[in-house]
């Protein structure tokens, strides 16, 4: 009976090695260009990094997009969960194990190319009579302790860009690659915007895993990513959302 269970089980991870390999409940929340849903299936820049790992350690595809609190809190306090694209912040170091980065982020502040605005710096812009910065964002935080008065929220960036072009307002706040997918992608038009050359804030972003999977998998995982950038196929996936103006 041991022996025939020993056979059946061969015989299964053979037939079905996707399957059996299935260890991880791999979650991103919506958040383009890194993780979003087109047509029904999860897509994005840091997706397609991840799709290509899964692909050299052998585990099948299971990305889910599922809403921040919900996967952060399973990743954080349950077993055997994966979330990206997670900034990796001295907070959260301890919270999870880390493979990465996957993307860098650098943010700034974006103008009309008409108006007739002159910012050179943080002081500047609290002159302005409104800035538009997406909820929940890590630079919202940030200009409020820089003691902006003048932010006003919106729920996406592809928003805030739209009210810009249309001349709306003074100035939004947002990622560069951001901008540049959704200028990539024909959403906005990118004659009109212009970026305000003050870095406010630039962060890398990591896939988090929970703390209960072990060293020797993180490690699998790091290495994996580490090949997909030294291949050049990490370049090609930035260039398939942003165009060429990758640096």
């Amino acid at each position: 009976m041991n022996y025939l269970v020993k056979y059946m089980s061969f015989f299964l991870i053979f037939l079905f090695p996707q399957t059996i390999a299935a260890k991880y409940n791999i979650m991103a929340e919506a958040l383009p260009p890194w993780n979003y849903i087109e047509n029904g299936t999860p897509t994005g820049i840091t997706v397609e990094v991840v799709r290509e790992i899964l692909k050299k350690i052998n585990h099948p595809d299971t990305i889910v997009i599922y809403p921040w609190a919900r996967a952060y809190r399973m990743t954080k306090d349950g077993s055997n969960n994966i979330l990206f694209s997670m900034a990796r912040t001295p907070e959260r170091e301890p919270l999870f194990n880390w493979v990465g980065p996957i993307a860098t982020e650098v943010v700034y502040f974006y103008k009309n190319k008409d108006k007739k605005l002159h910012i050179e710096s943080l002081d500047d812009a609290k002159k302005t009579s409104m800035i538009l910065i997406t909820r929940g964002f890590p630079e919202q935080k940030y200009l409020l302790s820089k003691g902006f008065n003048n932010l006003f929220i919106t729920l996406k960036t592809l928003n805030s860009l739209q009210m810009l072009a249309r001349h709306k307002v003074d100035l939004i706040v947002s990622g560069d690659f951001t901008v540049k997918h959704f200028i990539n992608k024909k959403k906005i038009e990118g004659t009109l915007i212009e970026r305000v050359n003050i870095e406010l804030l630039k962060f890398d972003l990591y896939i988090a895993l929970s703390k209960n999977i072990p060293s020797n998998e993180v490690l699998k995982w790091q290495n994996a990513l580490d090949q997909l950038k030294a291949s050049g196929k990490y370049n090609e996936i930035l260039k398939k959302y942003i165009g060429d103006s990758v640096n």
